[in-house]
């Protein structure tokens, strides 16, 4: 009887000291919801059964998480599609090739062309930004790089770490065995980090909102005149321009009805010109004032 109480005081104390650490690794963690969806219809039926634990490894990769020990609270959404394309043997090992979209359902969506990983590497997945692992190291690229994005909001360039956390995932991952898709990622990520217009944007977007929603209006006429600069510094560098497009499909709108509440027709009227997919939207709150 006393090794009986003994062994369920151990279990409870166990239990206990689980949850804790559970609940702690959530307060810590920066992704709140991973979303994935499979698309695996190419596939044969033993094929499928073999991806059934694998779901939710992809979910818990990102949810347990701690990115960064600074920025503990951001609550982030990821959803994430993976389009199985067929598989292969390696060896011992079976290999899946797979398409792959990662998206936070607002002003970010990047789409992956092509990637492989060999399943019987990855019974379990973690973050490790220095080990290479075919399918860890792809879901810590754009983690990193989808941070970095929601940091420069947060400050002026703000994701520079998390950017160049991608960037060394990818150099590294381009001289492995599973180098797929790996030199179109790093173009990417020099991409993503050349282009500082649109850094600065994200920054003096969010910056504006918060300040138009606090009634600092002085303040928000100098974010908003910092976002008609950003838009300059984008337009001219670049002539097309896919994640400055996707950002202002998002958030020219409110951009401009901000413009519109502050009776900026001058703005309104520079918006047109630096954002031109969106000219009708602008027309009509210049139409407005």
């Amino acid at each position: 009887m006393l090794r009986k109480l003994i062994k369920f005081t151990f279990l409870m104390k166990f239990f206990k000291y689980a949850i804790i650490l559970i609940l702690f690794s959530g307060l810590n963690a920066q992704f709140k919801e991973a979303t994935v969806t499979f698309d695996d219809r190419l596939l044969r039926d033993d094929e499928k059964s073999s991806l059934f634990n694998l779901k939710n490894s992809m979910q818990k990769f990102y949810v347990d998480t701690v990115w960064n020990d600074e920025y503990r609270d951001l609550e982030l959404k990821l959803n994430i599609q993976i389009i199985f394309e067929g598989s292969a043997n390696t060896g011992s090992s079976e290999s899946f090739l797979i398409q792959s979209l990662f998206s936070n359902d607002m002003d970010l969506h990047f789409f992956d062309k092509g990637s492989q990983f060999s399943l019987s590497q990855n019974s379990s997945l973690y973050y490790d930004s220095i080990y290479f692992d075919p399918l860890s190291s792809l879901l810590g690229f754009y983690g990193n790089i989808i941070l970095g994005a929601e940091l420069d909001t947060w400050s002026s360039l703000g994701g520079s770490q998390h950017y160049e956390k991608a960037r060394s995932i990818a150099v590294r991952a381009t001289a492995s065995n599973f180098s797929r898709g790996w030199e179109q990622r790093l173009l990417l990520i020099n991409l993503l980090t050349d282009n500082t217009g649109l850094r600065k944007l994200r920054f003096s977007t969010y910056l504006s909102y918060e300040l138009f929603d606090n009634g600092n209006i002085d303040e928000c006429l100098l974010a908003l005149k910092e976002v008609i600069k950003n838009l300059d510094e984008i337009f001219n560098n670049y002539s097309q321009e896919n994640y400055t497009n996707m950002f202002m499909k998002y958030h020219g709108p409110k951009i401009g009805e901000i413009m519109e509440k502050l009776g900026q027709k001058e703005m309104i009227l520079e918006l047109q010109d630096l954002d031109p997919q969106r000219m009708d939207i602008y027309k009509d709150f210049y139409s407005n004032i």
